[in-house]
């Protein structure tokens, strides 16, 4: 299991849906005790209510509550860096360049986006000589995995920034990598040393036309590059014996004591996602996710494994699955000085690795109205890639979601009524070719040919 509960008696895993973990006292807890514990903290329904009811009096504490929790784990995690030890670290790694450390206090790195950015928390560390570094370090919040995967997180990201040295992907640089609870790491906390990039995070609504345009242009480079570097495996990358990185794991699960269990490499994406939609199923039976619809979310998979994508057996290619606006850096002039978070990037099938980014999407229209028609600015990536990098097979998967949908249907939880029908809904629609879907009409169905699986 991934968590225990914290009911001291109860030996149940803990749920591993994020929106049945406590942000505010980290705490986990099974499907029977998150209902039942002496629990006071608010719900996720809760927090959601007063954020909808917009009561200045309610938001406000609710905001200073959360922040105080915020606060709570940046100043464990900081308890945890030797600051000296990382200065050192850093200055041998220059060659005895004398450097400055600032690691920001947890009421000054609550509100600054340089800082905390997703799970992470970012010091400088600053040269004599003007070069300026990044500390990365993974913040310890309510949904941080186990050790060995977060050692696993952070060694993979560092190999994907060493891949992608080898390509003209714009990244940064990266420098040293050590691994949480390690006696050799003096620094205590697990960290990536990176370079510092110019550009400030893009905002894509507030582009203009002309500069969507100049973004997309070099997208397009950005992905006829991709394409030259293909990978042989399906998985998150590593490094090898030689230092070279390679596909690894795809996913992981945990044992009766919480140690990893990897997936992958793959050879062929249905076996990937045959062999995580399994893993999916056997967690719905042990109530680790989905306990508030498992029947409902164990026929969703059951249709899922019987109408996957077209099987790939590679070249696989590398896939950035974070690829919101603010992972992109550019300059006043829309030049791309920078891609990063590549925390979570997989090795993957061709027709997932270059789908549109994320940014580029109409979700609106992908989630209210369960629609996958290319919005405009994937069809200005794919006219890029056409007609300018003559990438005919790059253009026309930049305006498909297949995967991308895949992808939401395995993840979204039924605890999100509406959004877990409408994905569902949207990826039949299009995997079927209709265009119409009823639930009801569907569930009967599903139900007749898979039964409840014991459920």
């Amino acid at each position: 299991m991934k968590w225990s509960c914290a009911i001291q008696a109860c030996d149940q895993p803990a749920l591993r849906s994020l929106h049945e973990q406590c942000e505010l006292c980290h705490r986990h807890f099974c499907a029977k005790h998150v209902v039942l514990a002496p629990h006071t903290c608010h719900t996720n329904e809760d927090i959601r209510a007063i954020y909808i009811s917009g009561d200045p009096d309610k938001l406000k504490r609710l905001n200073s509550v959360r922040r105080t929790a915020g606060e709570k784990v940046i100043s464990r995690l900081l308890a945890t860096i030797n600051c000296d030890a990382l200065r050192v670290r850093a200055e041998t790694l220059r060659g005895g360049i004398k450097c400055t450390v600032n690691l920001p206090s947890a009421d000054q790195a609550y509100f600054n986006c340089d800082v905390l950015g997703g799970r992470n928390y970012h010091g400088s560390i600053v040269f004599d000589d003007g070069k300026t570094w990044l500390a990365r370090f993974r913040l310890p919040n309510h949904n941080a995995p186990p050790l060995q995967e977060r050692n696993f997180d952070r060694r993979s990201e560092y190999a994907t920034y060493r891949f992608l040295a080898r390509t003209a992907v714009p990244v940064p640089e990266v420098y040293d990598c050590a691994d949480d609870d390690d006696p050799l790491n003096p620094v205590g906390a697990g960290y990536i040393l990176l370079e510092k990039l110019a550009g400030k995070p893009l905002a894509w609504y507030e582009a203009s036309d002309a500069q969507k345009e100049k973004f997309c242009r070099q997208l397009a480079e950005i992905y006829a590059n991709l394409e030259q570097h293909p990978l042989s495996g399906l998985g998150r990358l590593q490094l090898s014996s030689t230092g070279l990185p390679e596909a690894g794991p795809a996913f992981f699960d945990y044992d009766s004591s919480g140690n990893l269990i990897p997936f992958g490499p793959f050879s062929h994406s249905n076996d990937y996602y045959k062999a995580l939609i399994q893993q999916r199923i056997q967690l719905v039976k042990t109530g680790e996710i989905a306990s508030s619809a498992p029947l409902d979310q164990y026929l969703v998979y059951m249709s899922l494994l019987d109408s996957l994508p077209p099987d790939e057996s590679g070249p696989f290619f590398l896939r950035h699955v974070d690829s919101r606006d603010a992972n992109f850096l550019v300059d006043d002039d829309y030049n791309i000085t920078g891609i990063i978070d590549w925390e979570l990037a997989i090795s993957t099938a061709k027709g997932a690795a270059f789908q549109s980014p994320l940014l580029l999407y109409d979700l609106g229209e992908f989630y209210n109205k369960g629609l996958s028609t290319p919005s405009e600015d994937e069809k200005r990536l794919s006219k890029f890639l056409r007609e300018e990098k003559g990438a005919v097979e790059l253009s026309t998967l930049a305006e498909k979601k297949l995967h991308f949908r895949v992808d939401q249907v395995i993840e979204t939880d039924p605890s999100d009524r509406q959004n877990f029908v409408g994905v569902f809904s949207g990826w039949w629609k299009v995997t079927k070719g209709v265009e119409t879907f009823d639930w009801d009409t569907w569930y009967k169905k599903a139900l007749d040919m898979y039964g409840d699986g014991g459920l």
